[in-house]
């Protein structure tokens, strides 16, 4: 019987760009298995954008944004929050502009980038408020982080990230968000091992869970899960890691593995 599902955003629950929506199919089909089930999203994104796209869904109690170092809800409660070590600030923003990538500086509240990234003025769509270019990202420290972010070719991050993740280990969390983020976060912080920290405060089992996703970032909570569903549009790494493969974000593949895996067993 499950209990529980955690499902990622972008790439998964949301229809592919410019729409990224959640498809009227999808939204029925989580409303026919809300009684009895907690849904939990698992975004990299931040509290604005949980509140504007997932305004539609029954969302009661802990949700995990910006990759899990943060658990709250989607009024705006915080449960759980792990800022970024500050010690790390300046060496992460240091290590990337040394590697040639843009840069992204996450608060709780805002998002700051270096001035002509190409991605920032088209990152958020209104109501949530835009990414804010600034001349040199080092001079917002000490203010307060969540993570930092490394923006470029998708071909350079994946072959890059291995470096990375060995120049910081046991310092910080490196994780791909999708195809041109690079994040950095508190070492403790993952997806993963967010909804371990959900699944423990509201006793629900791993063998309860059912998580879906597409991207690096989501392998540590489709491991933790009972049932790891990637998407048909995922990255093979991730393909690899799950127990099962649905359609893609395209295809309402989030709904498919519903109606095919869990409400069967709830009826």
């Amino acid at each position: 019987m499950y209990r529980l599902l955690a499902i990622d955003l972008d790439g998964t629950l949301l229809t592919p760009q410019p729409n990224k929506s959640i498809t009227p199919h999808t939204l029925l089909t989580l409303s026919r298995a809300e009684a009895g089930i907690t849904l939990v999203i698992a975004t990299g994104q931040n509290l604005a954008v949980l509140q504007h796209v997932c305004s539609d869904l029954p969302l009661q109690g802990p949700q995990i944004i910006e990759n899990g170092a943060v658990i709250a809800d989607i009024q705006g409660t915080i449960y759980h929050e792990k800022p970024f070590p500050g010690e790390y600030i300046l060496p992460t923003l240091d290590t990337l502009h040394r590697f040639g990538f843009y840069r992204a500086y996450h608060t709780l509240h805002r998002v700051y980038v270096d001035k002509d990234t190409p991605r920032a003025r088209n990152w958020y769509r209104p109501p949530v408020p835009p990414a804010i270019e600034v001349e040199d990202l080092t001079s917002l420290y000490p203010l307060p982080c969540i993570k930092i972010v490394g923006i470029g070719e998708e071909s350079k991050i994946r072959s890059i990230r291995p470096e990375l993740e060995s120049l910081f280990e046991g310092k910080l969390y490196v994780t791909q968000s999708s195809f041109d983020l690079l994040e950095f976060l508190h070492p403790a912080v993952s997806k993963g091992n967010a909804l371990k920290v959900i699944a423990a405060d509201l006793n629900i089992q791993p063998e309860e869970i059912v998580a879906f996703g597409d991207n690096h970032n989501d392998i540590g909570m489709l491991q933790f899960a009972g049932l790891g569903v990637a998407m048909g549009n995922a990255h093979y790494e991730v393909k690899s890691m799950a127990d099962y493969v649905t359609s893609s974000n395209s295809e309402d593949g989030v709904a498919k593995a519903i109606e095919e895996l869990v409400l069967p067993a709830i009826s």
